[in-house]
C-alpha cells in the first residue's frame, strides 16, 4: 500500500501466472526501497543476525510452497496458514480481492485486521498488475515502477504532493491529474 515499497514488490506481482517460477521474480531494488526494515523487530527483540537470516530464509522458501495453482485447499490448515488459496487472492488483480491476504506464513493476522479474503471459485483468480508491462527486459520490469513513481513525483505542484507519490498507495493521482482523467475518459 506504500508505492514506494510497490517500486520493488511489483517485479513479483508482474507474473500473469502463479507457479514456481513467480517465486524467482524477485527486484534487485529490495535493499534501496527498505524491505529489510521489516525484519528488523526480530533484532531488536535480541534475535541474532544469523537467526534473522535463517528466518528469512524459511519464509522465502515457504512462498515456493504458496505459490502454486496445484493445490487448491489444505482443510483445517487454511484457517491459520497462509496457503496457495489465500495466496492466490493476494496475487490476484480482480477488484474483490485486491490489497488482500498481506500474510506471508499465517493468515491469522490478515483475519485480525480485515485483510482476509477467501478464494472464490466462481471468481477465479486473474494474475498480473494493472498497468501491465509486457517486456521480457529485465531492466524495464525493474525499473519501470521506479520511473514512473518518479516522474509523478516530479511533476509541478506543492513539494507535499509531489512527494505524496512515494508514500502514498500504488493507484494514487494528484487531484489534477484525477481530472485530466476523467476528462480524457469522458471525451471517449
Amino acid at each position: 500500500r506504500i508505492r514506494w515499497l510497490w517500486a520493488s514488490h511489483v517485479v513479483h506481482h508482474s507474473s500473469e501466472r502463479l507457479n514456481l517460477s513467480t517465486a524467482f521474480r524477485q527486484s534487485l531494488t529490495y535493499p534501496i526501497s527498505g524491505m529489510w526494515v521489516f525484519w528488523l523487530p526480530l533484532a531488536l527483540v535480541g534475535f541474532h543476525p544469523k537467526q534473522v537470516l535463517l528466518i528469512v530464509a524459511v519464509n522465502l522458501a515457504y512462498q515456493f510452497f504458496v505459490l502454486t495453482e496445484a493445490v487448491r485447499r489444505l482443510g483445517p490448515l487454511e484457517r491459520i496458514l497462509n496457503t496457495p488459496s489465500h495466496h492466490r487472492v493476494h496475487h490476484a488483480r480482480n477488484r474483490a480481492y485486491l490489497d488482500r491476504n498481506f500474510g506471508g506464513v499465517l493468515i491469522i493476522w490478515d483475519k485480525l485486521f480485515g485483510t482476509f479474503t477467501p478464494e472464490n471459485e466462481a471468481n477465479p483468480p486473474e494474475y498480473g498488475i494493472h498497468r501491465q508491462i509486457h517486456t521480457n527486459n529485465v531492466l524495464t520490469m525493474i525499473f519501470h515502477e521506479w520511473r514512473n513513481m518518479l516522474a509523478d513525483a516530479l511533476r509541478p505542484g506543492p513539494l507535499w504532493l509531489r512527494l505524496k507519490h512515494l508514500w502514498a498507495p500504488p493507484e494514487w493521482q494528484r487531484p489534477e491529474q484525477l481530472a485530466a482523467m476523467e476528462l480524457q475518459h469522458a471525451k471517449r
